[in-house]
């Protein structure tokens, strides 16, 4: 028992685990609508990571040098964005990374992750904003509804333990 909780903290709860699975599922989405592009899969991993590492390691003596990280980051994107995409698309990235940010920053008095189940609709729905709206030319309402029902019911489950 002690080698699955071993496990699961180093592997499952780890920055890079969740960033390759929510850009994976970026992907599925990307491939099923013809519109793969790697610079796109690149993008979405960066957010991802920076997102998650922002969001735990805030609170700690490594903030700062996330702080660093995350505007390098950030630059990347932009320059990525600005190369292989449009205008456009740099501002819908922004709009979902400061949705993101909204989620947990220590500069808000009530942050949406201490709201008990708010926080697993506005995952869903941030993650779901990536997938319909980030990867594709138009906003497409079957992929959102699809990826956010399943990311909801995902972290539904995730933190009721079921």
């Amino acid at each position: 028992m002690n080698i699955i909780k071993i496990l699961k903290k180093t592997v499952i709860d780890s920055q890079i685990y969740v960033s390759i699975m929510g850009t994976l599922f970026a992907v599925f989405f990307m491939r099923e609508q013809n519109t793969f592009r790697f610079p796109t899969i690149l993008l979405i991993f960066i957010t991802y990571f920076s997102g998650y590492i922002y969001t735990k390691y805030q609170y700690t003596k490594y903030f700062f040098r996330i702080l660093v990280l995350n505007a390098i980051a950030g630059i990347i994107c932009s320059f990525l964005i600005i190369h292989n995409h449009n205008e456009i698309r740099l501002l819908k990235w922004f709009i979902i990374v400061v949705l993101g940010l909204l989620y947990n920053s220590f500069f808000l008095d009530v942050y949406i992750r201490k709201i008990p189940l708010l926080k697993v609709f506005y995952v869903g729905l941030v993650w779901a904003l990536v997938n319909c709206w980030l990867t594709l030319p138009e906003f497409s309402i079957p992929i959102f509804s699809s990826a956010s029902f399943i990311l909801q019911h995902w972290f539904f489950r995730l933190i009721s333990g079921i």
